[in-house]
């Protein structure tokens, strides 16, 4: 099936632990690809359970993390091999504005796949959001998300009394009501996609990330085509999802002419006070010589009845 794009309305604030260490007092600005599939698969399993021990082991759609958008302009993780740019002479003390750009909206981000002056074409006075967000557009808003703290009491679960000096700050990420989150997707049929978007409306209503009892992580979802992106099948390629290769991707020379970044990821299994397995993986931006297939990754642990996986399979698009 062709790719399909998801659009996430978001209603309420959201936090996402981007450390995996139940880390309360930062709050990623964009959801990871194991943490969509981990909230959809939960959701499935409320709505199909007798379906559950297939898709737990092997999902029958591939996603890729949930990136910004504002109005009609959607931001990609700016690829790893576009971190060395050129810059004329009277551009060089713009360097440093332009290494933390870590969104380019869809025209920048093809264009730094091919050209190497793309970064020449960003006004740094109207075409950039919160110094990390760049477009081609300047009619971008001062501000795409609001990082807000709030102070919380720590409960004593077993007394359900207040933990002694135990007041941490929450963090919420706000978006502007005309932006918000976006994913891609492929299916395996038109079935799965039909029960894909159910899950996803059941999400919506429930929330995705912490403090959902609360009301956070609501939103709408909605759907539509982007034409601009192919999916990757062999050749060089981007990777729009954290990725954990599979033993038949590690082949000899797998890694020559790659861009990479590693990032840790760990977290809590739901429900159970038990922590993940951490495992490493290929960051968002990562550039390969070929797609990688990657896994489902078991991360159990001996106490519990039952498997927990993690969702490292390879999104890719074509690099050019």
């Amino acid at each position: 099936m062709g790719l399909i794009q998801s659009f996430l309305k978001v209603t309420a604030p959201f936090h996402v632990d981007s450390r995996g260490n139940a880390f309360y007092e930062e709050s990623g600005n964009f959801i990871h690809s194991d943490t969509l599939s981990a909230a959809i698969l939960t959701t499935w399993a409320l709505i199909w359970p007798e379906q559950m021990s297939q898709q737990a082991q092997t999902p029958s759609f591939r996603l890729s993390s949930a990136f910004p958008y504002y109005q009609d302009r959607y931001f990609l993780p700016r690829v790893l091999s576009s971190q060395a740019i050129r810059l004329p002479p009277d551009k060089l003390k713009q360097a440093k504005k332009l290494k933390k750009i870590q969104w380019l909206d869809t025209k920048l981000w093809l264009a730094s796949l091919t050209d190497p002056n793309w970064a020449n074409t960003i006004d740094l006075e109207r075409g950039v959001c919160q110094s990390v967000l760049a477009s081609q557009s300047n009619a971008l808003p001062e501000r795409l998300w609001l990082e807000e703290e709030r102070p919380r009491l720590a409960i004593d679960r077993n007394s359900n009394q207040a933990a002694e000096s135990q007041i941490f700050n929450f963090s919420r990420i706000w978006l502007d009501p005309n932006g918000g989150l976006y994913f891609l997707a492929v299916f395996d049929d038109e079935a799965s996609r039909q029960q894909f978007e159910t899950a996803l409306r059941v999400l919506g209503d429930s929330g995705i990330g912490a403090d959902r009892t609360s009301g956070n992580g609501c939103f709408t979802p909605s759907k539509g085509q982007m034409p601009e992106l192919q999916l990757a099948e062999h050749g060089q390629a981007v990777a729009l999802s954290l990725v954990n290769p599979a033993p038949s991707d590690c082949q000899t020379g797998w890694l020559e002419g790659s861009a990479y970044k590693l990032v840790s990821r760990g977290g809590w299994i739901g429900d159970s006070g038990m922590r993940k397995q951490r495992v490493r993986m290929f960051a968002e931006g990562s550039v390969f010589n070929q797609p990688l297939t990657g896994r489902m990754i078991d991360v159990s642990v001996d106490k519990l009845p039952h498997k927990v996986f993690r969702d490292g399979r390879g999104f890719f698009v074509k690099a050019g």
